[in-house]
């Protein structure tokens, strides 16, 4: 389970009005200090949500239209290569079937198409994280779904803002791989047969990252299991690879950059890795 959840993160009329109303914490930061001749943007994301719980405000579009840049995790502009992706997942050695077992195989193959439809064994040669992600995809209660970067690199791409990813593709899987097989079937397989609990862990997460608190939300990850090894692979070192492209890019002009949101908070996040830079971060109300 710890694994699915990281894959799915107005007028001014006075200053003291502007005070009183400014937020304590945000999903949306603005950037600035350390000699930036512009303000630039941070936004935390969930990967997947209902289409009912997501809008973007008036705000909350200006930021993205009236930067230079967008950044996702990825460069939105260069998805789509399928077939890349399904090589880069392809095992050759071994199968999930061998790797589940003989004695759970039954249990966690039945379980699996009775979440997403589709027979484990047309997966038998993937690795688990193909599996993983389908079971994500079915723990959010609705059947219209909505991802929050794709809608906003939309918004980028219609008013002509280039995109820019801050890792690739084969970085994202490459952190993946740094989990042992053995871990990563153990987690599809608890995650597959228990199910409903998984879901309602989903769904508290979410509830987490609709009150907009960042710390809140790292809080909760490493209370359900994001410890060790795979926080540091997952979001530490990601987190600490990004800072200095971030860096880099604000150098050119105001940025919008959208990562998941469980990126943000916690003592190796990407706010307080920049305020140790330097930088001044503030959260914004949109």
């Amino acid at each position: 389970m710890k694994r699915i959840l990281y894959l799915l993160v107005c007028l001014c009329t006075g200053s003291l009005q502007l005070r009183a109303q400014a937020p304590q914490t945000s999903l949306l930061w603005e950037i600035r200090g350390k000699g930036l001749q512009h303000s630039s943007y941070l936004f935390g994301t969930f990967h997947i949500m209902c289409k009912a719980e997501f809008s973007i405000s008036q705000e909350l579009k200006s930021r993205i239209t009236g930067s230079r840049y967008f950044y996702g995790e990825l460069n939105m502009d260069e998805l789509g290569n399928d077939t890349k992706v399904a090589m880069k997942l392809m095992m050759t050695d071994k199968s999930l079937k061998d790797l589940i077992g003989k004695k759970d195989y039954p249990a966690v193959s039945d379980g699996f198409q009775k979440v997403t439809g589709i027979s484990l064994e047309m997966l038998d040669h993937f690795k688990p994280f193909m599996a993983e992600s389908l079971l994500a995809m079915n723990m959010i209660s609705c059947t219209d779904r909505v991802q929050p970067e794709t809608e906003f690199a939309n918004i980028a791409k219609e008013n002509k803002v280039p995109m820019r990813g801050l890792e690739t593709i084969d970085d994202q899987l490459n952190a993946v791989d740094k989990q042992p097989l053995d871990s990563q079937v153990h987690s599809l397989a608890e995650t597959v047969l228990k199910f409903d609990s998984s879901k309602l862990m989903m769904a508290k997460m979410i509830a987490v990252y609709r009150t907009r608190d960042v710390d809140s939300l790292y809080a909760f990850l490493k209370a359900n299991g994001s410890t060790g090894d795979f926080e540091k692979e997952l979001l530490v070192n990601r987190n600490h690879n990004w800072v200095p492209l971030i860096e880099k890019a604000m150098t050119d002009g105001p940025v919008f950059f959208a990562v998941g949101a469980g990126h943000l908070g916690g003592p190796d996040g990407i706010i307080r890795l920049l305020r140790k830079r330097g930088y001044k971060l503030t959260p914004v109300k949109y």
